[in-house]
C-alpha cells in the first residue's frame, strides 16, 4: 500500500501561521472595530456638543434678556422669532428649551412648558455654572420630557452660557438621534477601512518571516533527524560488535572450558574405576569407599560446573542471536520472542503469548522490546519457577505496549530497580524503554504475583 507523503514541515508551520494570522486578524479588527466605532460616537457627540454650544451662545443667548425671565411678550417674541427661524434652517433641530438655575424653563418652542420647574441634574447644573456642555442620548423618558416623547429618541446637549444681564442660563437643544448616527456611519466608513487595510497589510509583511522561521525549524529537525539516524546507527554498530566479540571470544572460551571439564571428567571416571581390585575372573572391584569419596565429590563439582557452563552458553549465543537480530530490518519481534517463550517453557514455566499486529518498526524499538521481553520472561523463569506467564505485544493509541504478568509470588519493587545482590536488576530494562523514547512500570507486591509494562511511542511517519 502506497505511503501517503506527508506535507513538509515548512508547509505545515506556513499553514499554522496563516491559521493562526487569520484567527488573530478577525480578533484584532474586530477589536478595533469596536475601538473605531467607540471613537467615532465619541467623535460624533463631540462634534454635536459643539454645535448645540455655538447655538446656545449665538442664536439664544443674546435674545435672552431680562423680559424673558419676566414673561414680557415683546422680549419672548424676539426670541420665538429667532428659534424658529434656526429651527426652520436646521430640520435636525427637534426642540430648544431655556432654563433658569433654578430649573425653571423660561422658554420653549412649545409655549406650553414656559413657566414649569424640573430638578436639573448634577451634570446639567454642572455645565450651567462652569459654562460647560453636556450631551445625552436619551428615549425621553424622564418627567421634563411629557411633552416631547413623540420625538422619539432623540440627542440632548445642554450649554451653560450668559444671558444679556450675565446672568447663567442653561441652553437645552434636542437633536434628532439619527443625525448622530450618520455622523457615526460616514466616520466609520473612512475610519475602519483604513485600520483592516492597515492589519492585513501587518499580517502579509510577516509571512516573509513566518516563511524564514519554518525553514528554519525544518533545517533544525533535518538536523535533529540525522542526529538520531547517527545515534541508533551507532548504538547498533556497537550492539553487533558486541555481539561479535562475545561470539568470538567469551562464547569461544566457554565452549573451551565445557570441552575440558568433560575431558576431566571422563578422565576422573576412568581413574576411579582403575583404583578397584581385581577379581578372580579377572575384573576389577570397586576400591575402598572412603578412599573414592573425594573422587565423587570432585565428579558432582564438574558435573555442577558442566551444568552452569551450558546454560551460560546457551544464554549467551541466544543474547548475541537477539542483539545481532534485531537491527535487520526482517527481524519480528513476536518470532524472537517466541523463541525466548519456549525455551524458557522448556525449563518449567508456561508462557503465553498475546501480540496483536505490529507496524514496521525501527531498529531500537524492536531491540528494546526483545530486550525487555526476554528479561521480563527470564526473570519470571527465574523467580517465579513454574507460574503462570502471559506477555501481551499489543499497539494502542499511537503506542507500543508490552505487558508481562506473572501469577508468582513477587516482590517489592522499590527495592528490586537498582543495584540488588551485585546486579542492576530492572534498571537495564527501564534504560532499554527510556533509550527508546518510552518509559517502564512495574508493579508487585509480595504474595500477588508481578506485573511489567513497558510503553514506547510509534514514531511520526
Amino acid at each position: 500500500m502506497p505511503r501517503l507523503r506527508r506535507p513538509s514541515v515548512v508547509a505545515r508551520a506556513l499553514a499554522q501561521h496563516a491559521a493562526i494570522s487569520l484567527a488573530a486578524l478577525v480578533a484584532v479588527g474586530t477589536l478595533a472595530a469596536i475601538i473605531c466605532v467607540q471613537a467615532v460616537q465619541d467623535q460624533a457627540l463631540r462634534r454635536a456638543e459643539q454645535y448645540g454650544a455655538t447655538i446656545a451662545r449665538l442664536v439664544i443667548a443674546p435674545r435672552v434678556t431680562p423680559g424673558v425671565e419676566r414673561r414680557d411678550t415683546d422680549a419672548l417674541v424676539a426670541l420665538n422669532t429667532q428659534v424658529r427661524s434656526k429651527m426652520a434652517t436646521d430640520a435636525t433641530i427637534q426642540r430648544i428649551k431655556v432654563w433658569s438655575p433654578n430649573g425653571r424653563i423660561l422658554y420653549c418652542d412649545d409655549p406650553i412648558q414656559m413657566g414649569l420647574q424640573f430638578p436639573l441634574d448634577d451634570d446639567d447644573l454642572d455645565a450651567l455654572t462652569t459654562g460647560g456642555v453636556d450631551s445625552d442620548i436619551s428615549d425621553l423618558d424622564k418627567s421634563e420630557n411629557v411633552y416631547d416623547r413623540g420625538f422619539g429618541e432623540s440627542l440632548e446637549v445642554y450649554a451653560g452660557v450668559r444671558d444679556t444681564s450675565g446672568d447663567p442660563i442653561l441652553v437645552e437643544t434636542y437633536f434628532v438621534a439619527n443625525r448622530l448616527h450618520a455622523d457615526e456611519a460616514a466616520l466609520i466608513r473612512r475610519v475602519v477601512p483604513v485600520v483592516l487595510v492597515a492589519i492585513v497589510a501587518l499580517g502579509l509583511l510577516l509571512v516573509p518571516l513566518a516563511f524564514t522561521l519554518a525553514r528554519r525549524v525544518s533545517r533544525y529537525e533535518r538536523e535533529r533527524q540525522s542526529m538520531i539516524r547517527i545515534a541508533v546507527e551507532a548504538s547498533s554498530a556497537e550492539r553487533r560488535r558486541v555481539a561479535g566479540e562475545l561470539h568470538d571470544g567469551v562464547i569461544q572460551d566457554l565452549a573451551g572450558v565445557g570441552y575440558a571439564l568433560s575431558s576431566i571428567d571422563a578422565q576422573l571416571v576412568t581413574f576411579g574405576t582403575s583404583n578397584g581390585e581385581r577379581t578372580a575372573g579377572g575384573e576389577r572391584t570397586a576400591g575402598d569407599p572412603e578412599s573414592a569419596r573425594p573422587i565423587v565429590r570432585m565428579l558432582t563439582t564438574l558435573h555442577t560446573a558442566q551444568r552452569l557452563v551450558h546454560d551460560d552458553l546457551l544464554a549467551l549465543r541466544e543474547l548475541t542471536g537477539l542483539q545481532y537480530a534485531a537491527d535487520s530490518p526482517a527481524v519480528d519481534p513476536e518470532a524472537a520472542l517466541r523463541v525466548v517463550a519456549d525455551h524458557v517453557a522448556a525449563e518449567g514455566t508456561p508462557v503465553e503469548l498475546v501480540v496483536g499486529p505490529l507496524p514496521e518498526l525501527p531498529a531500537a524499538h524492536r531491540a528494546a522490546l526483545i530486550r525487555i521481553g526476554r528479561e521480563a520472561m527470564r526473570n519470571a523463569a527465574k523467580h517465579a519457577p513454574g507460574s503462570h506467564v502471559v506477555l501481551t505485544l499489543v499497539v494502542s493509541g499511537g503506542t507500543v505496549v508490552l505487558t508481562v504478568v506473572d501469577d508468582g509470588p513477587g516482590f517489592d519493587p522499590h527495592n528490586a530497580v537498582g543495584p540488588v545482590e551485585g546486579h542492576i536488576g530492572l534498571a537495564l530494562l527501564a534504560d532499554a524503554a527510556e533509550g527508546a523514547g518510552g518509559r517502564l512500570d512495574v508493579r508487585s507486591r509480595p504474595g500477588h504475583g508481578t506485573a511489567i509494562r513497558a510503553t514506547i511511542p510509534l514514531p511520526s511517519v
